[in-house]
């Protein structure tokens, strides 16, 4: 089949009243390569099949046919580069000693994404197109310096949160050690004891989950978490899909098993799980599949919204970690880290504290009920006030040079006076394991501070075409 031929039958299949484009690019190019192999892949992502991903590891390029091959310009949000993807075209490679023609349409279904290949070779059988789609198809399931984030009814590789997680560290964490020891050990634990949960007859599976009010470190404990573990992560932001959360919660268990063992983290569980959803996630879970080898962390800013048979049913989430307010032994530790780095950048800031403990001790009185997020706005305002006062000397203002502990302590006023919260609310936040919705109100003007970073490109992005 010449090119222009495909062209026609492509323009023949999207003309027809009932469109099977798939099925009858099959039989005409079949029909045009009768002495040839034949090897057809139908994927529902672009991504799925990254066919010129993979021969760029293997150092070969598709020769495109550009008169015949259309292609839009997309852009990549994560990497910051603009590709080139193809709608439909035709192009030449060898693989393996072997010479093969590519052809490839995409067209939607019922607003899903249809990606069409055939790959027609020479050859005694068609072995070696299915050895190279087995070679594609696994090297796109592998993650190079990446997570599994799913999002928009779909999975993709990440790169930001990886980056993102390894970047985290217990030591830029502030918890009670004992806290964070048996976190670490309900984790590392799981995946040694496989042979402890098939001597017992148990699937080898295991929920955490980590509750209580937002900005005291939930997230940035599971980051470390994640940075300790060889196993695959998978990220969850939402079970929304075209076909409905039913759909997302089957594909995101589906990849689960097929990447085990491997650590499942759905964040903001009670906004997930829906009344629309609950039967098939509790299903999904722990009563229709075997989930062998995953460990499932899940958080909740909002424990009372979870259904108790969430929430206090053993073998879903076998064990919980309450992240409370900071009492005032955490408040002043996380006062005198920041005030160590705040110091250790004294060439660049000339900021410089004399008396830290003291220091410290005085920000930990003032900041009763403070979450970990707001402590470090408290320092990050904090620094932004030093360097908008510096700036204001140098044009000659005239800005009074006050002592930086003076500064900080004004700070937390300034602060405090931006925080939607009474003290009663505060006061019932601080009984561990109590669930109390008024004490999750967060600060008027403060971002969410320990959010992760999620940018979905959707696409692999490759040099060249990406055919």
């Amino acid at each position: 089949m010449s090119y222009s031929d495909f062209a026609i039958s492509i323009a023949s299949q999207f003309d027809a009243p009932v469109s099977s484009p798939h099925l009858n690019l099959i039989k005409d190019l079949k029909a045009a390569h009768p002495d040839s192999q034949h090897v057809s892949i139908l994927q529902y992502s672009e991504s799925a099949f990254p066919l010129s991903g993979y021969l760029a590891t293997l150092d070969t390029i598709p020769s495109i046919d550009h008169s015949e091959t259309h292609a839009v310009v997309q852009y990549d949000p994560g990497e910051k580069i603009a590709f080139t993807q193809v709608v439909v075209g035709a192009s030449r490679f060898t693989y393996d000693s072997t010479k093969f023609q590519a052809y490839k349409a995409t067209w939607k279904l019922d607003h899903q994404i249809q990606a069409f290949y055939h790959l027609v070779f020479q050859g005694p059988d068609d072995s070696v197109g299915q050895k190279l789609a087995s070679e594609v198809y696994i090297w796109a399931n592998s993650l190079k310096e990446e997570i599994w984030v799913f999002e928009g009814g779909m999975w993709a590789k990440n790169k930001q949160l990886y980056k993102a997680i390894h970047s985290a560290s217990w030591d830029d964490i502030v918890l009670k050690q004992t806290f964070v020891d048996g976190l670490r050990r309900d984790t590392q634990t799981f995946f040694s004891s496989k042979d402890i949960y098939l001597s017992l007859g148990i699937t080898w599976k295991r929920g955490i989950l980590l509750l209580g009010p937002p900005g005291n470190g939930k997230t940035e404990s599971i980051k470390a978490l994640l940075n300790e573990s060889d196993c695959a992560t998978l990220y969850v932001k939402s079970f929304v899909t075209r076909g409905g959360p039913e759909q997302g919660v089957r594909a995101i268990f589906d990849h689960a098993r097929k990447h085990s063992p491997c650590i499942l983290v759905l964040e903001d569980l009670d906004a997930m799980v829906t009344d629309e959803v609950r039967s098939f996630f509790l299903n999904e879970l722990d009563g229709l599949a075997q989930n062998d080898g995953i460990l499932t962390i899940a958080t909740t800013n909002h424990p009372e919204r979870i259904d108790d048979a969430i929430l206090n049913r053993p073998s879903r989430f076998d064990v919980k970690y309450d992240f409370t307010l900071p009492d005032s032994e955490l408040r002043k530790a996380f006062a005198l880290k920041w005030i160590a780095k705040i110091c250790s950048l004294g060439t660049e800031t000339g900021i410089s504290f004399e008396e830290p403990e003291e220091i410290a001790s005085a920000v930990a009185e003032k900041t009763e009920g403070w979450s970990f997020a707001i402590l470090k706005e408290l320092f990050v305002s904090f620094l932004l006030r030093v360097a908008h006062d510096k700036a204001l000397r140098n044009k000659g203002a005239e800005v009074p040079l006050e002592p930086a502990h003076v500064l900080l302590l004004k700070q937390v006023d300034q602060l405090a006076a931006q925080i939607i919260k009474s003290k009663d609310d505060v006061a019932e936040a601080k009984q561990p394991g109590v669930a109390h919705p008024s004490a999750y109100r967060s600060v008027r003007a403060v971002p969410a501070m320990f959010q992760m970073p999620v940018s979905m490109g959707g696409m692999s992005v490759h040099p060249g075409t990406n055919f």
